[in-house]
């Protein structure tokens, strides 16, 4: 029987990772790696330094220049064929993950995308597994407890990112029946809890970047009242719950919360950059309309925050992750707490400096 991977988002950041464990895992593993044809060389050449890591990777990847927007998924003639031969497993993670994108644009890729991507699925014939990764913010302007068996209970949206994320799930919900299928819903993924590693300077990096430049004597305030819980995860949690959930039979047809089951409130957060900076505790609260002021345009070259990310630092939900732990407690220890792999972010950060020059204000870190 075919057991060849699809991934769709490669190059990204999570797809690379999750393409060293697959193979890692299971080195027999034939991978067909879809990406838009403006990254193709770029995704070529990560596959390349990966197999300087991983011989075993040699021969076993293709890379798909691809478009999720098209009916055909933009593949050249004849791929679809070998797909339907070969492609046991889905992995859709290509998506936009920008907080200010226009609603078309994103509507187009992530809602469209999935629907492309669950078409191909159902002309699969030997499907075992479509994993889709959504995100735990299609609860929008939700507050309260959020448990994973629930999406549409008349919610309002931050943003046109939740909002369509929201309706692909939507319709990956609907394809059940006919699509095998695990969803997974990480919250805001940071990077590695034992290396810090990340090719994302966004979410809270942009506080981290702020703290790094401030200067000592600097004091630092809460924008608005930071009594909301920030729920990070690191990567490493991230690519080993999926992983492993891959190959569970219990996992089909469940939705997974990947998300911190004790997080910390915005200001237990902001009060740990400053104790491993060696910085003053915050000097008090200013109101989030301030938020609106140091984002504007006179501040924003200092700031470098964008307005978009103060409303998941004063959003009160909290992530129900009992379908998580139900699953994922046979197979490895909970997620770890933040504040035991704090530090070893911000170490990564400093000495990676680029991250924050690559990143694009807007973006979302899931």
């Amino acid at each position: 029987m075919a057991d060849g991977v699809l991934i769709t988002g490669f190059p990204g950041f999570i797809a690379s990772r999750l393409v060293e464990r697959l193979v890692t895992d299971e080195p027999e593993t034939r991978l067909f790696l879809m990406c838009e044809p403006r990254f193709a060389l770029t995704a070529k050449a990560r596959c390349e330094a990966l197999e300087q890591r991983l011989p075993a990777m040699k021969g076993m990847w293709h890379i798909v220049p691809g478009d999720i927007r098209r009916p055909d998924l933009g593949v050249a003639p004849g791929v679809e064929a070998q797909l339907r031969e070969q492609v046991s497993r889905v992995w859709h993670l290509a998506a936009i993950y920008d907080l200010a994108v226009p609603e078309s644009f994103a509507y187009n890729v992530n809602v469209d995308g999935t629907i492309h991507v669950l078409d191909l699925c159902e002309r699969l014939p030997n499907l075992a597994r479509l994993n889709y990764i959504s995100t735990c913010y299609v609860a929008g302007d939700r507050t309260g407890r959020v448990y994973e068996d629930e999406l549409d209970k008349g919610q309002a949206f931050k943003n046109h990112y939740e909002s369509t994320k929201c309706w692909a799930e939507k319709h990956v919900r609907h394809r059940m029946g006919h699509v095998p299928t695990t969803i997974y819903r990480p919250s805001i993924v940071v990077g590695d809890s034992v290396t810090g590693e990340t090719a994302k300077g966004d979410g809270p990096y942009f506080v981290m970047q702020l703290l790094f430049r401030l200067p000592t004597w600097a004091p630092m305030v809460d924008i608005g009242p930071s009594r909301a819980r920030v729920n990070l995860v690191p990567v490493d949690f991230v690519i080993d719950a999926m992983a492993l959930l891959d190959r569970e039979e219990k996992a089909v047809g469940a939705t997974v919360a990947l998300a911190d089951p004790n997080p910390f409130t915005a200001h237990e957060v902001l009060e740990l950059f400053l104790k491993l900076l060696g910085k003053r505790p915050s000097a008090g609260t200013v109101p989030l309309r301030v938020a609106d002021l140091i984002t504007g345009k006179r501040l924003r070259p200092f700031v470098r925050i964008p307005r978009e990310s103060f409303d998941y630092f004063n959003h009160e939900v909290e992530f129900d992750t009992t379908n998580a732990s139900r699953l994922l407690a046979p197979l490895r220890p909970p997620c770890p707490s933040l504040d035991t792999y704090l530090g070893t972010l911000m170490t990564y950060a400093r000495q990676h400096p680029e991250i924050f020059a690559a990143v694009t204000p807007g973006r979302k870190a899931a």
